[in-house]
């Protein structure tokens, strides 16, 4: 993909030769030599011609004896260049040893001349020999050449070629960071007006593989804003395997944003782009299959046509000249009809290959959207049928731990409660891991919140899983910040929990420490630092890459369990809340995630205030109505009831619960939503259609549901997830008092 910035090269170290006169020869001529320095200019530039028509054999077979002649007559600068004709003659022709070889002994010249110029470009050079076979190799000749031109000006055309071939290889290696840095300093080379007129080859160039290192970071729509800035600004003189990267940044990038008609356009073209490519590359194979046998004939040729010229004296044949322009017309004739035909037949193969292609496209949209569907219908359903049972087991133990004639059972219940919690965060984790795909999942909830007490409430959530590991928990928060802050603190407490899950269940016997710090402030703007510390195990370092993969965890011994997702989960979050994850680990010492999150400075009047006990009395011998199909759920309700003093009736379905509504009077009707006979929004609209306004609260273990179509606009009041902590229904119950 990087032709073009290896002719950049090439033409750079060349520039005043093209500007000569035309050849005083019209072949390259057999040895022994006899020019003058100008005849050897212009045979010089021969070879150059010779090369762009990709006729390397007879480049190979010519341009050692012309080194050698040059040599002898001291022109250095002609020297130099022919190398680097055969040299990458060599490297097209895939002899990467030969030209290695051409190039070592140029570099050694090179520091024996002290001639930065000819280092800088034999170092370019031999990074292009092995651009596509030894990617370490590569980068250390360029940064070599990269070094040498530090003290040149940014305005020279190497320094772009430096930046934009090192920014490729680090495309390649799958490091967008590195690959980013050298693309600013390419960018900005650019803007300055002093770089030389070829700079307009680099723009397009740039752009493509901009594309690719927004498309490694998962900034998918900058990839399609930097493609299609490529194809806009498209040169004839620009390398298509650049073009053809362009099409295939976009193809990607629409499918991870789910531009499906977008996609199908690109793909034509690429397609397009991809068979003529493979039909091209096939002729040019032909043509270095056959070379080596023109080359022969041709050079048979040359020495009967000398041998001749010195029998007859330099006595010029003007008939066979004609004869030969006219053959050689007649050829370029017939090989350009036979192109066009070519083409045409070509064409017209590949317009009906991309209709069948095309309706192949539409069809595998349509089974996508089918597999879409199914599968969110499936993790509806899973979600439903995994929490309503865990909702029984975390609310029974709940209940327990609150029964003081169970005292000493407290730490059995905690055990219970605990395994529930761990099946409830590894049912969420495989429900979010797919939410934080969608539009709806990365959208912010923002609020005001207390810091101190959300990162107290997470420790303490932590409490018993780190007595059982031994393990000393410490929270630190710099007095600087603010008490009250405004942001997303549902995705913010998620990350913090997934941190502390992982340091909890790789540490025993050691500690954890939470450190909150301030970075910076502006105005109403903070900067804060989280980082959570642990004494635990480590990670190895050939794993450490490996853990931010999607159901992948560190090779142990230890059974801490976990699903592989906490990380990836943690990457999404942190994408949305415009931060990113950094990591630092020691094996055998412990482990530091941290990350620098902006937030704003909240308000304490805005600050939802807490469940007074006051209110809570107000609940007293009210009645309600239970309907759920679930016994058990049915129990845990009444038993969290009974503990605030609240009546309480049951229904098992809808229509039991529509029944006992006519006959009896509630002052709350808690609705589960998935039930037999009737479910719960038809409960719900036929209540309504009775003209009763008794508050209807949905408690659901489903959370795919649309509120304003699903819920809302059917007479529902509020809506709970299960499963839920007592004090969000004690809430809702108090926010829907007379």
């Amino acid at each position: 993909m990087r032709l073009v910035l290896v002719l950049l090269v090439f033409l750079y170290s060349s520039k005043n030769l093209l500007a000569q006169s035309e050849p005083l020869v019209p072949r390259l001529p057999a040895p022994p030599y006899n020019f003058t320095a100008k005849e050897l200019d212009s045979v010089l530039q021969l070879t150059f011609n010779l090369y762009f028509e990709s006729d390397y054999v007879a480049i190979l077979d010519k341009a050692p004896a012309l080194i050698e002649y040059a040599e002898e007559i001291d022109e250095q600068r002609i020297k130099t260049r022919l190398r680097a004709v055969l040299g990458n003659s060599f490297i097209q022709l895939g002899d990467r040893e030969n030209a290695d070889a051409l190039y070592q002994d140029a570099l050694k010249e090179a520091v024996q001349r002290k001639d930065t110029f000819q280092l800088i470009n034999t170092y370019i050079n031999l990074g292009n020999t092995y651009f596509d076979a030894d990617y370490d190799l590569t980068i250390d000749y360029y940064t070599k050449a990269l070094e040498l031109q530090k003290g040149a000006s940014t305005t020279d055309l190497h320094y772009l070629i430096i930046h934009h071939n090192l920014a490729e290889v680090y495309v390649k290696k799958k490091l967008p960071g590195q690959a980013q840095q050298h693309m600013n300093d390419v960018v900005k080379a650019l803007e300055n007006p002093e770089i030389p007129g070829s700079k307009g080859q680099f723009v397009p160039t740039s752009q493509s593989v901009q594309g690719s290192i927004y498309l490694l970071q998962g900034l998918y729509y900058r990839s399609i804003e930097s493609s299609l800035e490529a194809l806009n600004n498209d040169r004839d003189d620009i390398d298509e395997n650049y073009r053809i990267n362009s099409y295939k940044n976009l193809i990607e990038a629409y499918e991870k944003t789910k531009q499906y008609e977008a996609l199908i356009e690109v793909r034509k073209v690429y397609d397009s782009l991809i068979t003529q490519r493979y039909e091209d590359g096939k002729i040019k194979q032909q043509q270095l299959a056959n070379s080596k046998y023109k080359a022969d004939r041709y050079q048979q040729e040359l020495l009967k046509s000398e041998f001749t010229a010195k029998l007859m004296k330099q006595k010029a044949d003007q008939d066979k000249i004609i004869f030969w322009v006219f053959t050689v017309v007649g050829i370029l004739l017939l090989v350009l009809i036979a192109t066009l035909l070519y083409s045409r037949s070509k064409r017209n193969k590949l317009l009906a290959d991309l209709q069948i292609k095309n309706a192949q496209y539409l069809e595998a949209k349509e089974v996508s959207e089918k597999l879409a569907t199914k599968n969110t219908k499936f993790l509806s359903t899973i979600s439903h049928e995994l929490r309503t049972p865990l909702y029984g087991i975390i609310g029974l133990s709940s209940v327990f731990l609150k029964d003081k004639k169970l005292k000493e059972y407290d730490e059995e219940f905690n055990s219970l409660k605990f395994s529930a919690d761990y099946l409830l965060s590894l049912v969420n984790d495989i429900l979010n891991i797919n939410k934080y795909e969608s539009e709806k999942g990365r959208q912010l909830q923002e609020e005001h919140f207390n810091l101190s007490l959300l990162m107290n409430s997470i420790l303490q959530s932590f409490h018993f899983l780190n007595e059982k590991n031994n393990n000393e928990l410490v929270l630190k928060v710099d007095p600087k910040i603010p008490e009250v802050l405004y942001g997303d603190k549902t995705k913010l407490s998620q990350v913090i929990m997934n941190l502390l899950s992982n340091a909890s269940k790789f540490t025993q016997d050691g500690s954890i420490m939470i450190r909150v710090d301030q970075l910076s402030k502006d105005n109403d703007q903070l900067e804060l630092l989280f980082a959570v510390e642990d004494t635990g195990r480590g990670i190895e370092e050939e794993n450490q890459k490996e853990i931010f993969e999607e159901f992948t965890q560190v090779p142990s011994t230890i059974t801490e369990g976990g699903t592989g997702l906490g990380l990836p989960i943690v990457n999404k979050l942190l994408t949305i809340l415009n931060s990113k994850l950094q990591m630092e680990s020691t094996y055998g010492i412990g482990t530091t995630f941290s990350f620098a999150l902006p937030i704003k400075i909240g308000s304490e009047q805005k600050l939802e205030s807490t469940i007074k006990e006051k209110d809570i009395k107000k609940l007293d011998h009210k009645k309600l109505l239970i309907v759920d199909d679930n016994k058990i759920n049915q129990l845990v309700t009444q038993k969290v009831l009974e503990q605030y003093h609240m009546q309480h009736e049951t229904a098992n379905n809808g229509q039991e619960a529509v029944d006992m509504v006519k006959e009896n009077t509630y002052d709350y009707v808690l609705m589960d939503i998935n039930m037999p006979v009737m479910n719960g929004i038809n409960a719900t609209i036929e209540i309504r259609k009775m003209g009763i306004t008794t508050p209807v609260i949905a408690l659901t273990a489903a959370d795919d549901l649309n509120l304003e179509r699903d819920v809302f606009s059917h007479g529902i009041d509020s809506i709970l997830v299960k499963p839920y902590h007592t004090e969000q229904l004690l809430a809702l119950l108090i926010e829907h008092l007379d």
